[in-house]
């Protein structure tokens, strides 16, 4: 079976990974109570909620405009990062957006390297220029003896070795932040969504992005199964910074994927290769609840 190898929230993903263990484990029904309501979404909830609600819409603007794209998303980015008030976890969205756009190297990146940038994709693909080739270093006016080599560390300190991923198993980029929805649960409670991009060419999720395309997951954790009609749609507006082609398309449940739940969604689109910024936001329907999601976003790199 092929997998999916991640590069960020990987507790996103176990949480995914361990619901639908609990989904699918035959787990005897628990009688409740008589539904609650919603619980309310604040900031300790959600955090970053206002900076994702506003720059949500502002990528849809940058879609219809891809002309001015950058401009309009960096514009948006620094009323929340130039903000001294705006909460410290707004800020953060707010920057990771313009590093996007922008290219400014993260923090401890590696010199040389293109921070954005998932391993193997080759930055010619990618908005703004192609690192410059490091100068050869001058060779040393005489022999330096090596360095003895440092013993060996106990048998008991050797890392573990890390999984081993199949030669298909794409790499998934993952959305700044999990989406959320009010009251989606039967009894009242409120959900966590997660968010990833697969850049192709894939293998997965079926039947898997071809070169130049993005697939889009959309995962409610702790959902049942999806409605096979889904009555309003979940939509995934994005842009490509790299070649100023934008569009917008809606995701759907396929029946291989997650079909006992949790409610799992996804689309392929044509993104064209480069650097795509892209907002998922909308409605789910699963088979007890309608749910209204709150703007999540994301940036993918396709080779």
């Amino acid at each position: 079976m092929s997998s999916i190898r991640t590069t960020t929230f990987a507790g996103a993903a176990a949480a995914v990974v361990s619901t639908a263990a609990l989904l699918l484990g035959g787990m005897t029904p628990v009688a409740t109570a008589d539904p609650v309501p919603p619980l309310p979404i604040d900031g300790l909830q959600a955090p970053g909620l206002s900076a994702v609600q506003s720059i949500g819409p502002a990528i849809q603007k940058a879609a219809a405009d891809p002309t001015n794209a950058a401009s309009t998303l960096m514009a948006a980015a620094a009323v929340f990062a130039g903000n001294a008030a705006a909460p410290t976890d707004s800020k953060n969205v707010a920057t990771a957006v313009n590093q996007f756009v922008a290219h400014v190297p993260a923090a401890g990146a590696e010199p040389g390297a293109v921070a954005h940038l998932p391993a193997g994709v080759d930055p010619a693909h990618a908005l703004g220029p192609v690192p410059e080739a490091a100068p050869l270093a001058a060779p040393a006016p005489e022999a330096v003896p090596a360095p003895a080599p440092a013993p060996a560390p106990p048998p008991d300190a050797v890392p573990a070795a890390a999984p081993a991923f199949g030669p298909d198993a794409p790499v998934t980029q993952d959305f700044m932040y999990p989406s959320i929805s009010n009251g989606c649960l039967k009894d009242g409670g409120n959900v966590f969504a997660t968010a990833i991009t697969v850049a192709g060419p894939a293998k997965i999720p079926a039947p898997g992005p071809a070169a130049g395309q993005t697939a889009y997951v959309f995962t409610a954790i702790g959902t049942p199964a999806p409605a096979a009609e889904q009555k309003l749609p979940l939509n995934v507006t994005w842009v490509n910074l790299s070649t100023g082609k934008s569009g917008s398309a809606t995701l759907k449940p396929r029946s291989d994927i997650n079909p006992e739940g949790p409610t799992t969604l996804s689309a392929i689109v044509d993104t064209g290769s480069g650097s795509i910024i892209s907002t998922i936001f909308g409605q789910v329907t699963t088979t007890e609840k309608q749910c209204q999601f709150m703007p999540t976003i994301g940036s993918t790199v396709v080779p």
